[in-house]
Order: C-alpha cells, then structure tokens, then sequence
C-alpha cells in the first residue's frame, strides 16, 4: 500500500463492513474508503454484523473527512476518516470495534487502545477466544476452503461423466452380446436396427 496524502471532503452512502465505507465527493462521484491500520471481522464472522453497525452509527449519512494514505490492490482509497473532530479508525479501536491492523497501522496509539478494550471486554473482546479470529487469518482460512470447493466442483463433472459412460458402454456390451434385454424400454424400428448389428458380433462367451 504505497502513494501520497491527499484531504477529501465527502459524505458517507454506504458502509459495507467495519472497515470499508462509500462516499459520494460530490457531482455523482462515489469512492470506496478502507480505513486504515484497522480490521474489523468479516460479515461471515461472529461481530462483523456489530462491527459494520457501529461504523455506520458513527459515519453513515455525515459528512467526514477523509486524509488518505495510500490506495490498494483494489483500487480504493486507504486513510484516516474524520468526523469533525472525531478519528473514526480510532474509535473503532477504542471500542473494540476492531483489530489493530499491526502489519499496516501507522497509529502507535492504536495498541495501546486495543489492549485497553481488550481487557475492559468490549466489543469483539466480549466473544469467547475461540471465535476471535483476527480477520486476516479468517480471510485466508476462507480462501483456503474456498479454492478446496471450487477444486471440487471441477472435479466431479469429469468422475460423473466417466461413471455414465462406464455404464453405458457396460450396457452396450450386455446388449450387443445378448444377455441384456432392452426390447421394453427401444421403440420397435429403432430395436430391430440396432438389432441388425449383432448379426456381425461374435457369439458370446461361454462363461463355464
């Protein structure tokens, strides 16, 4: 995440999830905003639906200001988000709203908050420890699973049309050899066609 700082004033549409929020610069302009040096649990995760509500509780439908930081890989703006005098990244922190997002945070302070809410229990501190995932291993472990499925559903086409050619050509022989009636099922032109044919085959095997 690399780039220069820059100030936009805009005002908030849409919040996605904890961490990421739309916002119209005006004249029809909307840009997608990450905060930085926070994660907050995805919406698939325990508190990322809380997470997502309190972020809007303190930006959606208001005018902030945005200091950006950086742009990532997708394109959206990274920074510092504002509410009038109020560092909303901070706050989500401070409440235990979100993780510190160490590998990017440029915010000393934010450790220190965390390990406070930590402590006092708040927010995504309250779940039990089995289901405080840090984000960013969740997201791996999701893409994990995800890549897993997808290997799976590529894979079973290919097993189911071998499986019904197996049978069919299985049926084929059966039939073609006589020991496989299927006078009941074939309409009687196209039987007697088929039929034609095994005139030309060996005579079956005598399995003694």
């Amino acid at each position: 995440m690399t780039g220069r700082k820059k100030l936009l004033e805009a005002r908030v549409v849409h919040v996605s999830d904890g961490d990421t929020l739309k916002v119209n610069c005006g004249d029809g302009l909307t840009v997608v905003v990450r905060l930085c040096s926070i994660d907050t649990p995805e919406q698939a995760q325990p508190y990322g639906p809380e997470a997502r509500e309190a972020l809007a509780a303190l930006v959606l439908n208001k005018s902030v200001r945005i200091e950006q930081t950086a742009r990532d890989r997708y394109g959206r703006i990274v920074g510092r988000v504002f509410r009038g005098r109020t560092f909303v990244n901070e706050e989500m922190v401070r409440h235990g709203h979100a993780w510190v997002y160490h590998d990017y945070s440029r915010e000393p302070e934010f450790a220190r908050l965390e390990e406070r809410a930590r402590k006092a229990r708040q927010g995504l501190w309250a779940l039990p420890k089995a289901k405080r995932v840090p984000p960013w291993e969740w997201r791996k472990l999701g893409k994990g699973k995800a890549r897993a499925v997808e290997k799976g559903w590529k894979i079973w086409p290919w097993l189911l049309a071998t499986l019904v050619a197996g049978a069919l050509a299985g049926g084929a022989y059966l039939w073609m050899t006589g020991r496989l009636d299927i006078s009941r099922w074939v309409p009687d032109p196209i039987f007697r066609f088929w039929s034609a044919g095994q005139a030309y085959l060996p005579a079956p095997l005598s399995l003694r």
